[in-house]
């Protein structure tokens, strides 16, 4: 068998093999922008609430003026939130991770993994919106029992995660998964009857707890990935093997 006679050039091979294949994940690994979109989607969550509650307050006390102006700015920030998801958002997540990853060089997942489809169809979001406006609506009218509003959401929600991890597989983190997953498990246990669920003067959060605590866990999952890929990344890049290879 002949032995290899020279393997500072096959070290450097191979280097030169794992760079794209960690660049790669280091890139869809950059998910600091979603805890941006999480703390956006609780401020915006809130807001909303707060104007729906002061709508039907103003309504039930017969206060018509307050409960009209409410209403008509309830209507405007529900365009707002339209906009925010189907057009606006896509950018400023865009520049917010740009921002926070400026210091870590210019890799990108289109160079690494060819370009991926980052937009989510009209159709689906609008069913998603619906969906949800529709099942808080029921459950207020009392269609719906309220103390299982997570696992009814998790009917639509976990489908909606599911969906967006195929088509954004490009673009973004496997750890994202971790996010329906979570949230579908949450919801089992919930009918199983563990406690898991808020009570009381608090049952507005049974939805919005676990749809932003399961996303942070992702969220950061990817991220802590990211710095052990860009840790990788860098030794290959540096190692003079690599370099003289790609000089040559």
């Amino acid at each position: 068998m002949a032995r290899d006679t020279n393997p500072p050039v096959r070290k450097a091979e191979d280097d030169l093999r794992e760079i794209p294949k960690w660049a790669r994940r280091y890139a869809q690994n950059r998910t600091l922008a979603v805890v941006a979109f999480l703390v956006i989607f609780a401020v915006v969550s809130c807001a909303f609430g707060g104007l729906f509650y002061l709508t039907v307050w103003a309504y039930v006390e017969d206060k018509r003026a307050l409960s009209a102006a409410s209403m008509l700015v309830l209507c405007g920030f529900a365009v707002w939130v339209l906009w925010f998801g189907l057009i606006g958002g896509d950018r400023i997540i865009r520049s917010i991770t740009e921002r926070l990853y400026q210091g870590d060089g210019g890799v990108s997942v289109g160079a690494c993994a060819g370009t991926g489809e980052s937009k989510c169809p009209l159709l689906v979001t609008f069913v998603v919106v619906f969906c949800a406006l529709a099942s808080v609506g029921l459950g207020l009218l009392g269609f719906l029992p309220i103390r299982y509003m997570q696992p009814i959401s998790a009917l639509y929600v976990v489908p909606f995660l599911c969906y967006l991890g195929p088509k954004l597989r490009r673009v973004g983190s496997p750890f994202m998964t971790l996010w329906p997953a979570l949230y579908g498990i949450h919801a089992i246990l919930d009918v199983a009857g563990v406690p898991v669920r808020f009570w009381g003067d608090f049952r507005a959060l049974d939805i919005f707890v676990p749809m932003v605590g399961y996303g942070l866990i992702a969220t950061l999952a990817g991220h802590l990935y990211s710095r052990v890929a860009l840790r990788r990344l860098r030794r290959l890049a540096a190692s003079p093997e690599s370099q003289q290879e790609a000089a040559e």
